[in-house]
């Protein structure tokens, strides 16, 4: 299936949205808009990666072709929000007639650009120089007519792989990393009787890399095929996301609230989460007992006090406590979820072995140092952000089990 077709079965919002691949698109992505919005005028809002083309080649030609624009340079600036330069740009009766916004630039401006048109009635679309973000299509929806749903969005070959310098290892071992986690969330979540979309897992079967032969650098086709498997990410994650957020979202978004942990590579994320699920398949059913994982759980007063201490200690902010709320589970439903999962436990553990495997392969095709002991900080990540885990993903299933710190201490 085309990932536009399956957009549209999914998401009514998204009916002839328009994803494109291309090397050579800045040459003639002002015929591409134009043949998207043929009236109307629009708003550009660039980067600074972006700048020198769009004033000396976009606009001029937009312009040659009667287009009105509006043009909103977004740089980073202390104090001042990209949606605050948005909105001084759409100052003074900017927003009059037009037709939509066009963001050139990263994921982050793409999303400001999808949120300033869904408020204000308008389309958009977006040229960038990076793989499809996490958020490429949370803005779409069920009612065809709901805003915010990008029209189109561009990939620059060129741009990312030029950002990459030539070098996309990283960005397959991330994928691969991402879309195996995924994999793990949905079998917990099946295991204990929640519901998933259909459409996650037909997604994530699509989600796969090329295979780029060693340091080879990538051909134009080798590129688009990567375009199209993080967009395929995407498209699952959306469909994820209107139940929960995943495993390792929860532990990069814990990551990024404090300063004290350093960056690991997704090599490492990965020798990690082996290790947890070769830890939780080494167990045999009759060793679970869901009342000892309820009793073991405080009572909420005592458990947000600890989970105080820990937001302290780490330097992150208190509002992560709504996280926490937001996911809890009193003491019987986790005794009901965890009775669920070990009456599946045979077919839940088949499916972790598989991805187990996965991750070890390839953490040791990446990791140089993979016999090492794992970084006690990275340890400690994982550890912390599973309290603030999602309902029914695996790292919240296996932190109330006990597993996640036994399995990376013992």
């Amino acid at each position: 299936m085309q990932i536009t077709e399956f957009l549209q079965k999914h998401l009514a919002s998204c009916e002839g949205v328009v994803l494109a691949y291309q090397s050579g698109i800045r040459a003639h992505f002002d015929a591409l808009l134009r043949q998207l919005w043929p009236e109307g005028g629009v708003l550009v809002i660039s980067d600074a990666t972006y700048r020198e083309y769009v004033e000396r080649e976009f606009l001029p030609a937009l312009g040659a072709h009667g287009v009105e624009t509006a043009y909103c340079l977004c740089l980073p600036t202390p104090g001042v929000s990209m949606r605050a330069q948005i909105e001084e740009t759409l100052g003074d009766g900017v927003i009059q007639g037009l037709k939509g916004i066009v963001s050139l630039g990263d994921g982050t401006l793409f999303a400001a650009a999808r949120e300033r048109a869904g408020a204000l009635g308008l389309s958009c679309c977006g040229l960038l120089n990076a793989f499809a973000p996490r958020d490429t299509f949370d803005a779409c929806g069920d009612d065809p007519d709901a805003k915010g749903c990008a029209d189109a969005v561009f990939f620059d070959l060129d741009a990312i792989c030029e950002a990459l310098h030539g070098d996309v290892r990283e960005a397959i071992v991330s994928l691969e990393v991402e879309v195996y986690a995924l994999k793990a969330d949905v079998a917990a979540a099946q295991a204990m009787g929640a519901p998933s979309h259909a459409g996650v897992t037909d997604a994530l079967q699509e989600a796969v890399p090329p295979r780029i032969p060693g340091h080879a650098r990538p051909t134009e086709d080798d590129l688009a095929q990567l375009a199209e498997a993080f967009a395929w990410y995407a498209a699952a994650l959306r469909l994820w996301h209107v139940e929960r957020r995943t495993s390792v979202e929860t532990v990069l978004d814990y990551a990024s609230a404090c300063n004290e942990f350093p960056k690991f590579s997704w090599a490492d994320h990965a020798r990690l989460m082996a290790q947890i699920f070769d830890a939780v398949t080494d167990i045999e059913d009759l060793e679970i007992s869901p009342e000892s994982c309820a009793n073991r759980q405080p009572p909420k007063e005592i458990l947000t006090r600890t989970l105080q201490q820990i937001l302290l200690e780490d330097g992150v902010g208190f509002d992560w406590l709504r996280r926490a709320n937001d996911n809890y589970v009193d003491r019987n439903a986790l005794r009901l979820g965890i009775h669920s999962v070990s009456l599946q436990w045979d077919p839940f553990c088949a499916r972790l072995r598989a991805i187990a495997d996965m991750m070890r392969a390839i953490s040791a095709q990446s990791a140089p140092h993979a016999d090492e002991e794992l970084d006690p900080s990275l340890k400690k990540l994982w550890v912390h952000a599973a309290r603030f885990a999602s309902k029914h993903s695996f790292l919240k299933l296996f932190h109330d089990m006990g597993l996640v710190e036994s399995s990376l201490y013992l």
